[in-house]
């Protein structure tokens, strides 16, 4: 827990339990396809495994018709005569050819995981065989990407832009994955005066998305934000904010007096 004490303000930083992921809530330019034994990732999908959806992909861009699953077939079969026969065997040729055929209507990144200690997820590879492992794409189609970025022809520039927003996205749903949600409490003279959570991310961005939120006079708090991990700390902390608005309440007591015999006098 993060906190700051200023004036008659407490401010509370803490992490978001019950985080929604940011899939869910957030406007997306790409979709995310996952395929995982334990874990549910991603955007919600109908696909049985990779191949369907790869299957799909290909369909989509040659023609999703009688011809277009001919078409499908045969190149399957090809391949697994030439390559996935012999002594020199790519297992990962069908999947290779697809998506240089998905190629020319999406524009697609794939993701991987590593499951240690924690999720993380990203577009290249972790390079660790043991925990980590390719589990899906994020993609978008380019007729989207153009209406998204404008333009009538996906140059490279519109491209690099594209696949810049994807990993943006990858991301975000990363420091989901990680655990980096947060949400703040601001008190007034005890009571709570607003709140807000869904905050992702590293701290410096956090900090940055409540400092955006709190009234003018609060926003430097996000500075002053101290972190209390330990019991005693956090109860020191309330204790000496609540001694601040107790002193305050008393030379307001003080005051008021002298400011009514002084209107009297009037």
């Amino acid at each position: 827990m993060l906190m700051a004490v200023k004036d008659a303000y407490l401010l509370l930083v803490q992490p978001d339990d019950v985080m929604i992921s940011p899939r869910e809530v957030d406007e997306t330019l790409g979709t995310m396809v996952c395929f995982h034994p334990r874990y549910a990732l991603g955007d919600n999908h109908n696909y049985i495994d990779h191949d369907d959806f790869l299957r799909e992909m290909y369909l989509n861009t040659v023609g999703h018709d009688e011809k277009g699953m001919k078409r499908y077939e045969w190149m399957v079969n090809a391949i697994w005569s030439r390559k996935m026969t012999g002594p020199n065997q790519n297992e990962q040729a069908v999947a290779e050819t697809i998506l240089n055929v998905i190629t020319k209507k999406y524009i697609m990144l794939p993701l991987y995981l590593l499951d240690h200690s924690g999720l993380a997820m990203r577009t290249v590879s972790f390079h660790d065989p043991w925990d980590s492992a390719q589990v899906g794409w994020i993609y978008v189609s380019k007729e989207d990407a153009l209406k998204a970025f404008g333009g009538t022809e996906l140059t490279p520039k519109i491209r690099e832009m594209t696949k810049k927003a994807l990993r943006d996205e990858v991301e975000i749903y990363d420091a989901y994955l990680r655990g980096e949600c947060y949400g703040y409490e601001l008190y007034e003279k005890g009571e709570l005066k607003e709140s807000c959570w869904g905050f992702i991310g590293d701290m410096d961005e956090v900090r940055k998305g409540i400092a955006e939120q709190l009234p003018d006079d609060c926003k430097d708090m996000v500075d002053q934000l101290e972190e209390r991990s330990q019991p005693r700390s956090i109860i020191q902390t309330l204790l000496q904010h609540a001694k601040i608005q107790i002193d305050q309440a008393s030379k307001n007591i003080e005051h008021k007096p002298r400011q009514q015999t002084l209107g009297d006098a009037r």
